[in-house]
């Protein structure tokens, strides 16, 4: 009914709010795009050799 997957009604059970832009409308996310381009770049690419590594970089992109 309301296209919601199971992550967007967790975050609705948080109290996080949901806002959704225009399709093919990247212009109205840009802070959010970049910051999944500076995510890739710092934490994800090269990946780490393992799980545990990987979580650790991602740790250390958050503390940033």
């Amino acid at each position: 009914m309301f296209n919601l997957s199971k992550l967007s009604v967790r975050w609705l059970r948080l109290g996080i709010e949901i806002e959704r832009i225009k399709s093919g409308n990247p212009q109205q996310n840009g802070r959010h795009e970049r910051m999944h381009l500076t995510l890739k770049l710092e934490a994800a690419r090269p990946a780490a050799a393992n799980f545990l590594e990987q979580q650790g970089k991602f740790d250390d992109f958050i503390e940033v």
